[in-house]
């Protein structure tokens, strides 16, 4: 007769910092856009606790089964092909005999809200009884540590609003105001097998006129699309679309490692009186990418750096993120050819444009 295999269980607060304690600065931001708040909860997780017979207290947070952590392992290295978990004993608790604790369900979360709400009733009394839980008080229930903690988070949820709001409205003034400006987005591809390997850079240029168009401030764009000479032998295509060599706003161009810096700062350049605000799509990916090719302390002359998919959730009032090629369907713009670093630079301007000249306008759901 076989012996049953017992479930094993990881502490959720583990898995959550888990990129940030076992990979590499680059490979971080790669996988921020799983292992953020929003999406990370936007997918199935059982939820539970685990309560010690002796004294009736938990372990020191939630546990998920392992399982559940492991599949989601395998779908983000699939999409990344960043390498997370080498073995289960790597995240697996030990737990001890089984006679000495109790696996409390506490429920199951599809989203972030789920996740908060039961969180917050996980404070229920323990499955042993114990002389505490068993006497009857006639007081009133106490707030406890994890109902101020549930307020905390909504007081922190309303001061990102806010942040947003006010982070929108300062792009739509700068944007219209009368001094004089120039826009520059920023797109970074690298290898899909190792993220350290930057193969691709896309920028635009971006300096609006006086003049109105439909609502929106009609201007200059040029977009550039670099592939990295030493590196153009790395290409994507299992795990992200190759789209290297279908730029099209112009001409690519093979430029050397070794002067990468001084061509990205030739482009960034504007007149001394100029305003320069540069912009991307999940712009901490891209900044961090530039500081490894040397572009670190020219960060600083940029008097404003924006983020669309900040943007697009303060336009939409949404705290969900939203990837460039949704974000180019829902503002009614035509995008081909993602995944090519001088695509993306130049679709990331046009959609910052386009979510600015519609909040002037009145649009967007923030705006009503």
């Amino acid at each position: 007769m076989s012996t049953p295999i017992t479930p094993q269980y990881c502490l959720l607060k583990t898995v959550r910092r888990w990129p940030y304690t076992k990979t590499s600065k680059i490979n971080q931001v790669v996988l921020k856009r799983f292992f953020d708040k929003e999406p990370f909860f936007d997918r199935i997780w059982d939820l539970y606790i685990v309560e010690y017979s002796s004294n009736g207290n938990d372990i020191g947070g939630i546990v998920v089964p392992l399982e559940q952590v492991k599949t989601f392992f395998r779908q983000t290295e699939a999409e990344t092909a960043v390498a997370l978990l080498r073995s289960d004993r790597e995240l697996a608790l030990d737990l001890g005999p089984p006679t000495n604790h109790a696996i409390r369900l506490v429920g199951r979360s599809s989203s972030w809200d789920d996740y908060e709400g039961l969180f917050a009733a996980s404070s229920s009394p323990p499955s042993f009884p114990t002389r505490e839980h068993t006497s009857t008080s006639t007081n009133p229930p106490i707030k406890g540590p994890r109902q101020n903690r549930t307020a905390k988070s909504d007081k922190k949820r309303q001061t990102q609003i806010e942040n947003r709001r006010n982070m929108l409205r300062s792009a739509v003034e700068i944007f219209n105001g009368e001094g004089d400006c120039a826009f520059f987005s920023i797109d970074i591809e690298s290898w899909e097998r190792n993220h350290d390997i930057v193969t691709e850079v896309g920028l635009t240029k971006y300096t609006p006129s006086t003049k109105v168009d439909q609502g929106e401030r009609i201007g200059e764009k040029i977009s550039d699309h670099i592939i990295i000479k030493e590196h153009r032998r790395y290409k994507n295509g299992n795990y992200v679309a190759d789209a290297s060599g279908n730029f099209e706003f112009g001409n690519s161009r093979l430029v050397p490692l070794a002067e990468i810096k001084e061509t990205i700062v030739a482009f960034m350049c504007a007149p001394e009186k100029y305003q320069r605000i540069l912009i991307g799509h999940d712009i901490n990916a891209d900044i961090e990418y530039l500081r490894k090719l040397g572009y670190d302390d020219e960060l600083k002359d940029f008097s404003m750096i924006f983020d669309t998919v900040e943007i697009w959730k303060a336009f939409a009032d949404t705290f969900d993120g939203i990837g460039l090629s949704r974000l180019c369907s829902e503002l009614d713009i035509s995008a081909w050819n993602l995944h090519n670093a001088g695509n993306d630079a130049r679709y990331t301007m046009e959609a910052f444009v386009k979510m600015i000249s519609r909040t002037a306008n009145g649009e967007g759901r923030f705006s009503r």
